[in-house]
């Protein structure tokens, strides 16, 4: 928690108010408007390393003005809408609106263990429906960076993307390394200085975000590169589940599913609860995801 006579305030109008997570190289604020203070925010900070002179800060602002303007320029209920973003005292800073409800990462940490099929089917679902209005865009956008920091459980009952990974652009990584996206969760293709993003990375990130979410493996401890079976640390999970993960993880981007759309309509032909509506369901407040194992979350 930030100190209360600490709390420094970004641009003159956004003021940090606590600290929501701490993940890699960058961490999550929240932060209230000083104009308006019924606005909350969540501000992603990135240090900015190796660019201290005036002229190569200039250079990362105009290299990040179209893109963060394109990220802008819509909103949808499944993302999270970047409002802001600047550069102030050697870090750079992202600006999304503030979500009520817990990032994925933590409701799996509360849990301390795995979650039952059709709650991963539900949440699966929805994120391959986020990446697909992503991937819809034009110019076509891609979420770069999925992992399970990067997932809301909005208290609404929306589950909602966030971040896009745009930070990571200019963090300092080893050769070996994802150019873009978290270790564990990047595909083989986001690797080394020649590292790409697509509709396929994203894809293969949702597969180990669903592995996870059976096995309670964090892929960030994953030091081989391959996924432990599914069978073996999970039996209870159905051969179809596990095949959606193994075709979504394939090592070869062409053997993936062709797009998010397909993945998103795999995973819905198999759960037991599909065309039931979220509306029914939703939720007005953070405690009610830690009963969810009774009234799981549904497929729109």
């Amino acid at each position: 928690m930030v100190e209360e006579q600490h709390r420094p305030v970004l641009q003159g109008e956004y003021k940090l108010v606590s600290v929501l997570e701490t993940v890699e190289d960058s961490t999550v604020y929240r932060s209230q408007s000083v104009s308006h203070s019924e606005r909350v925010f969540a501000i992603r900070e990135f240090k900015l390393e190796g660019f201290e002179a005036p002229e190569k800060r200039a250079m990362v602002s105009s290299y990040f003005q179209p893109i963060a303007q394109s990220y802008m320029d819509f909103s949808d209920p499944c993302l999270t809408s970047l409002r802001d973003f600047f550069i102030e005292n050697g870090y750079i800073y992202f600006v999304f609106d503030f979500v009520p409800g817990c990032r994925l990462s933590n409701y799996l940490r509360m849990r301390h263990r795995p979650l039952p099929e059709v709650l991963a089917l539900d949440i699966s679902y929805k994120i391959a429906r986020a990446m697909e209005l992503l991937h819809s865009r034009d110019p076509i956008k891609f979420f770069a960076d999925v992992s399970i920091s990067n997932v809301i459980l909005a208290s609404n009952g929306y589950i909602m993307l966030t971040d896009y990974g745009l930070g990571k652009l200019l963090a300092p990584r080893p050769i070996d390394a994802p150019r873009m996206g978290t270790p564990g969760y990047a595909a083989p293709e986001q690797y080394g200085l020649a590292g790409i993003v697509g509709q396929a990375t994203d894809i293969y990130g949702l597969g180990v975000i669903m592995h996870q979410l059976v096995t309670g493996i964090d892929p960030l401890n994953n030091t081989t590169g391959k996924l432990a079976p599914i069978a073996d640390v999970n039996p209870a999970i159905s051969d179809e589940y596990i095949e959606i993960v193994n075709m979504a993880t394939h090592k070869e981007a062409k053997k993936r599913f062709i797009s998010a759309s397909d993945m998103a309509d795999a995973i819905y032909s198999i759960s037991p609860r599909r065309g039931l509506s979220t509306k029914s369901l939703k939720r007005n407040i953070v405690s009610d995801f830690l009963a969810s194992i009774k009234a799981p979350f549904v497929a729109n």
